[in-house]
């Protein structure tokens, strides 16, 4: 289903993004990353390289539309075309709302949100022509909203009535939009969070949660954008926290206050 397909993914780089890449390069995928690094751009490519030559990256923030556009345009010089667009790029955001800045808000929303509209905007129209597939990930703190993660869940929730709205509107064109839940995923030493005052630290271990892998979780993605199933869940956990929403959403919220304290401690 893969090969030659070109494939976008934003922030793929690290974590599940450049496991992404390599899983679907072994796929027989033509791959894009991007980083807003251009080190980690350059560090990742010399790796997938060594697997296949069809792979190219650019580095720069998503969150802004020009760069986007430039992006779409480097792949068409080099490709000349887009099948697949994977909206990876993210960053992890923690804070009681009584002590967020707004400077620290609007990041979260830039990378989270914006880093999801922009891609797409600069895309669609070369992916209605492919009849291709574009991607969201959200998280399950975009099912419900988290106590201490407000940013977090409220971009992570807005980006999936992103990918409600553009399913509609893209159905009579054949394109496939889906929004992928990943749960508690393993990250790599280094990676970072932004905190209430907007500053990027190193995101410690989780504790008392027993991350999944992240070849297990791409392999997920991967199974959804083969299906072209609008909805996947990395782990039954997350697919049960959206059902129980659903059919008891005061029932649910309810345990969330009732468990606050253990949230708000959680690293």
């Amino acid at each position: 289903m893969f090969t030659d397909k070109v494939i976008i993914i934003t922030g793929s780089t690290q974590g599940i993004g450049l496991v992404t890449a390599e899983m679907l390069i072994h796929r027989g995928a033509r791959l894009v990353i991007n980083s807003r690094s251009p080190e980690k751009v350059e560090k990742a490519l010399f790796y997938l390289k060594k697997i296949t030559p069809n792979v190219i990256g650019l580095a720069g923030d998503v969150s802004n539309y020009e760069f986007c556009l430039d992006l779409r345009n480097y792949v068409m010089e080099e490709f000349g075309r887009i099948d697949i667009l994977i909206n990876n790029a993210g960053v992890a955001s923690s804070g009681l709302m009584k002590e967020i800045v707004p400077n620290a808000f609007e990041k979260v929303v830039q990378i989270n949100l914006l880093g999801s509209i922009y891609p797409t905007l600069a895309c669609i129209n070369d992916i209605r022509q492919q009849k291709g597939s574009i991607l969201f990930i959200s998280s399950v703190a975009g099912i419900v909203g988290l106590p201490k993660y407000s940013a977090y869940s409220a971009t992570k929730r807005a980006i999936v009535s992103l990918a409600e709205s553009i399913r509609c509107e893209l159905t009579d064109d054949g394109v496939f939009v889906g929004i992928n839940y990943p749960g508690f995923t393993e990250n790599e030493d280094h990676k970072t969070t932004l905190n209430a005052k907007g500053e990027e630290e190193l995101l410690q271990k989780r504790t008392g949660v027993k991350p999944m892998s992240r070849e297990k979780t791409v392999e997920r993605i991967i199974q959804q954008l083969q299906r072209r199933k609008f909805r996947m869940y990395a782990s039954f956990s997350a697919q049960a926290i959206q059902w129980m929403y659903r059919l008891f959403p005061h029932l649910t919220l309810s345990i969330l206050r009732f468990n606050r304290k253990k949230i708000i401690s959680m690293q």
